[in-house]
């Protein structure tokens, strides 16, 4: 049994590998769309053809392996895709080592266009019933052949998206497609679903993919390119485990933690948000590597990150906002992220804006009522803060007051191949890894006092 799941300390997604034998014990436990706590599995080197994901390794569950449901609170995103831009498909095809056995499959993302109902078609496994269309972003288009149990589906979702337009006013058909084969036949990609390929017809979750309007329409919303990081095989079941404490420390302390050895260390701050920059956009198109998260540019209809040099199909909205915060006689800016926003909000971007809220310089409600609250910020200092000793602070995660110290989970083995759990007493507090530092800041404005 295989299965795909997103990491969240990670912001990425691996594949789990569980054996018959175990199968048995966790299949009336997980569900697709659950959020689960696995423990006591271990790691391998992630092998075979047509890989979903481009994860380097894969968990397997051992006979000890536990598994409990949380609940959702939204922080992971329902359904993660590594999307492959239409333009490049020709190159990641072309490049194939073993063409008939590639070792990953593709996401792609479009316009329905030219849709063929179910007919059958004569196979060497005799006759088999296909769908076929045509997907577009606009400028590049493919031929798509959907096979299997995924064409009766495909062709009544299709059929009742249809059904459901005005007279004569047919909108878009925005189309994702899954885990495919791509295959070179008279120098055109032929896309192909695999038993392990999905459709989606208008996904409408976290992505908000209503509007191709511009030139047969270009996508809008979020999508997941792999990290180029790797993880080394597993040499060992030792596992060295440590728990720190994170300090928790007055702005003034916090203002005096300039010495090199200070450098990446996070502390907690307890502050009040007096004011919210709003001279800046409260999101931005990120992108979508794992350790980037430089806000792209549009070029000639795609979105490019300068920094990575690479080209995706769609950025990921995230938050970035300025708040000036004090306590006592002290004042402070922090740029608040992604991960710290969506923490306090309990909304990502793309829920804000499924409100309504579309405009990236006006700032919404929600937003604005974290003025005046009291917060513990997980703050890391950065080397503008070691060698300049700046006094703008990058928050990586953020909470509540009620939440003044916890503890996390460090590995410091990279070797490790076995991943525990312990028990902490505040619930649902994670790393904040993945949050870019203020090398990687689009703006470092800072906020005075009226």
């Amino acid at each position: 049994m295989m299965l795909s799941i997103l990491l969240y300390d990670l912001d990425c997604h691996v594949h789990v590998f569980v054996y018959a034998d175990n199968w048995k014990y966790h299949a009336d436990k997980i569900v697709e769309g659950g959020v689960f706590v696995f423990s006591n599995f271990y790691t391998k080197e992630a092998l075979g053809s047509l890989r979903p994901m481009s994860s380097k390794f894969r968990i397997n569950f051992s006979p000890s392996t536990n598994v409990e449901r949380l609940e959702d609170d939204y922080m992971i995103a329902r359904h993660e895709f590594e999307f492959v831009d239409l333009s490049n498909l020709f190159v990641v095809a072309n490049a194939y080592e073993k063409p008939d056995s590639p070792s990953y499959s593709t996401d792609v993302i479009g316009v329905l266009v030219n849709f063929e109902h179910i007919w059958e078609i004569k196979t060497m496994y005799g006759l088999k019933d296909i769908c076929k269309f045509r997907i577009t972003d606009g400028r590049d288009s493919h031929k798509v052949a959907v096979w299997g149990n995924l064409v009766v589906t495909t062709d009544a979702r299709v059929r009742e998206v249809k059904e459901g337009f005005k007279d004569g006013e047919e909108e878009p058909i925005i189309v994702i497609v899954s885990s495919t084969k791509l295959k070179i036949w008279r120098s055109s990609v032929k896309i192909s679903t695999l038993p392990a390929s999905k459709i989606y017809i208008n996904l409408d979750h976290d992505f908000s993919l209503k509007s191709f309007i511009h030139i047969c329409i270009r996508l809008r919303e979020e999508g997941y390119v792999p990290s180029d990081k790797t993880t080394s095989s597993p040499t060992t079941t030792d596992v060295k485990e440590v728990v720190p404490v994170i300090e928790t420390v007055t702005l003034k302390e916090l203002s005096e933690k300039t010495s090199t050895g200070f450098l990446k260390m996070s502390f907690m701050c307890k502050v009040k948000v007096k004011s919210i920059g709003e001279s800046d956009n409260w999101w931005y198109g990120s992108c979508n590597k794992n350790d980037c998260h430089e806000e792209v540019i549009k070029f000639e209809g795609k979105y490019r990150c300068a920094r990575c040099q690479k080209n995706y199909p769609v950025p990921q909205k995230r938050f970035k906002i300025v708040v000036l915060a004090e306590v006592d006689t002290e004042a402070f800016n922090f740029v608040l992220y992604d991960r710290a926003v969506k923490r306090l909000l309990g909304k990502t971007v793309t829920k804000l804006m499924a409100e309504g809220y579309n405009d990236p310089a006006s700032y919404p409600p929600p937003l604005k009522q974290i003025t005046g609250r009291e917060i513990t910020n997980k703050v890391e200092l950065t080397d503008d803060n070691i060698l300049v000793s700046s006094i703008v602070y990058y928050v990586v995660d953020a909470y509540e007051c009620s939440v003044i110290t916890y503890l996390v989970l460090e590995d410091i083995d990279t070797g490790t191949s076995v991943s525990n759990y312990t028990n902490i007493s505040v619930p649902g507090l994670s790393d904040g890894a993945g949050t870019p530092g203020s090398a990687l800041s689009t703006s470092k404005r800072v906020i005075k006092e009226k």
